[in-house]
């Protein structure tokens, strides 16, 4: 239950003042009832152009004397106390204020609390997007704008002060034979056994070769598999994770790949925010990857290569995203890929690192990190357990594409 007073919103950054109208915005998309409501006073001798292309708005009328134009219809309707309007076809209007007007506002979907009417009259549908992506005919690189580490203050005692500042310059974090042989023996075990099963399996977390039948990646592991499930909540793993993010997190998504010797296919250069952010709606850049190495991991057998700094820049992609793009997108990603000049900028900056060790190892990276792996033509198998940690605080919203959101194995929503 929500109880709230006028006054608790009044001098609050929920308490907006234009040169036209004044709005006190009581409920709001983070209080979770699916609509926001807003006191709105409409300011004497005032008019206002407005046009919620992408909101259902009703009004009701408490005081005051107004009138709203309806422009498309060219018709106009006095607004009284008691009156009632609806702008449920969108339409475009003028709303003034004969008398200083107060009316209650309610939006569908929920209003943030920050939007500002842009140039044709609409409030945005939710915040601005700080990283779009897939909308321009031309690739960019932005600045990141949020923080990488989120806590600085030491409180586990599994990597020190250093190794987290290394996670901040870099972008990663290599800790070497994390694990102890049996339980990378325990893992093994348990990802030949799904990968076996996976041959003849047609479930869609089961993700094929690009080119072929072969099994490429199954997902939702930790969901699925108790081995893995209690791997992904290890005590010290944990730690680590919570210590970069600042806060508890969830598990957005888990995966096994395996690259066999002499036929493991290559995963193109990609960072694994812009796919997050605009097909699944991750808000920002409160999430990370945990890459548990299963084999002996060495220079030649395909593994994980890294734009160490890369995770400070963003690139915005071009190509608008299909219907179902998943479908495609795990076995073979064609949109949301960099650019070469982007890409050569990056390394022009950073270089490419391999971390490479011991069957065990732990590869914590940053979700907007660049990285990519080539195929292994090494007699020499890699195999891995990914899992993606989000913070509670940076939970899913709707996906910036506009798209309906990719299913619940590939991206939970908490």
């Amino acid at each position: 239950m929500i109880v709230r007073h006028l006054n608790d919103v009044i001098g609050t950054e929920q308490d907006v003042d234009t040169a036209t109208w004044v709005s006190r915005r009581l409920l709001l998309r983070k209080d979770g009832v699916g609509f926001s409501l807003h006191d709105t006073t409409i300011k004497a001798g005032t008019e206002t152009e407005m046009w919620y292309r992408n909101h259902v708005e009703a009004v009701y009328c408490i005081s005051g004397e107004g009138e709203i134009e309806v422009l498309d219809e060219n018709k106009t309707y006095p607004v009284t106390p008691g009156t009632l309007y609806v702008l449920d076809g969108h339409e475009k209007h003028k709303l003034r204020g004969k008398t200083e007007l107060r009316v209650v506002c309610v939006f569908n979907p929920a209003c943030t609390g920050k939007e500002v009417h842009d140039e044709s009259g609409a409030y945005p549908l939710g915040e601005p997007d700080a990283y779009p992506s897939r909308i321009k005919a031309e690739p960019q690189i932005l600045e990141r704008v949020d923080p990488v580490v989120y806590n600085n203050s030491i409180n586990q005692s599994v990597i020190h002060a250093d190794q987290l500042h290394t996670y901040e310059q870099d972008g990663f974090l290599f800790l070497d034979q994390f694990f102890s042989a049996d339980e990378v023996g325990t893992m093994r075990a348990e990802l030949k056994r799904i990968w076996q099963e996976a041959g003849s399996d047609g479930r869609p977390e089961v993700i094929r070769e690009p080119d072929s039948e072969e099994v490429r990646s199954v997902f939702a592991v930790h969901r699925d598999s108790e081995v893995f499930r209690r791997f992904a909540m290890h005590d010290r793993l944990l730690a680590v994770v919570k210590q970069i993010l600042g806060s508890e997190v969830y598990i957005h998504q888990s995966r096994i790949n395996f690259k066999p010797g002499f036929t493991g296919k290559d995963f193109y250069w990609h960072s694994d925010f812009e796919t997050w952010h605009v097909e699944d709606g991750m808000p920002r850049m409160r999430a990370l990857s945990c890459s548990i190495a299963l084999e002996d991991n060495y220079f030649f057998n395909g593994p994980l290569m890294l734009i160490p700094g890369s995770h400070r820049h963003f690139v915005s992609c071009v190509g608008q995203t299909p219907d179902n793009h998943y479908k495609q997108s795990l076995r073979k990603q064609q949109y949301g890929v960099p650019d070469h000049d982007s890409m050569r900028w990056l390394t022009d900056q950073g270089g490419i690192s391999v971390p490479v060790g011991k069957a065990g190892s732990v590869l914590l990276f940053d979700c907007n990190l660049m990285h990519g792996s080539s195929s292994n033509i090494s007699p020499m198998p890699r195999s891995n357990v990914f899992l993606v940690y989000n913070s509670v605080e940076n939970r899913l919203v709707d996906p910036f594409s506009g798209k309906k959101p990719r299913p619940e194995f590939i991206a939970a929503r908490g």
